[in-house]
């Protein structure tokens, strides 16, 4: 079973600022249930590392993304598009928090609310955060939320 996975999340360095926010009990887990983690990045895809980071604002009725002065809105949601397309046979995605791109609940300035992060957003299967899989009952959640999109239960 392929489940993608926030490459800094299983210690490569290419957050924004060049480190990594590597959760060692993941490999584990994933090694224990069956799991293949593939590592992604949309944000090192697109700019490398380092880079600015990455702001989502609203605009009006839309949310933009800005990498500095520039909005990649358009450039960071085709990038998280082709990264799936790699992967047709994947069944979930893993996450960290905070990350607009690889957020569940990313922070929105001028709106006063969070939402999903943009590869969240890509994404036809279960997502989840880092975060969420340290508790045992976190991590069967997941489980069992990929089995059901399996059509397992």
């Amino acid at each position: 079973m392929k489940v993608l996975i926030s490459s800094c999340v299983v210690g490569n360095k290419v957050r924004w600022n060049g480190a990594s926010k590597e959760f060692p009990f993941i490999k584990e887990w994933a090694e224990d249930n069956g799991i293949k983690l593939v590592p992604v990045c949309p944000e090192n895809e697109l700019l490398g590392t380092p880079r600015p980071s990455i702001r989502l604002i609203q605009v009006g009725d839309e949310v933009h993304a800005h990498a500095g002065k520039n909005e990649i809105s358009e450039q960071l949601r085709q990038t998280s598009k082709n990264i799936l397309e790699r992967h047709p046979d994947a069944v979930g995605f893993i996450g960290i928090a905070n990350s607009p791109t690889c957020g569940v609940s990313a922070g929105v300035k001028k709106r006063g609310s969070t939402m999903k992060g943009i590869f969240h957003l890509a994404a036809d299967f279960p997502t989840c955060e880092v975060n969420q899989l340290k508790s045992e009952q976190g991590r069967q959640m997941f489980l069992q939320r990929v089995a059901k999109w399996q059509g397992g239960e």
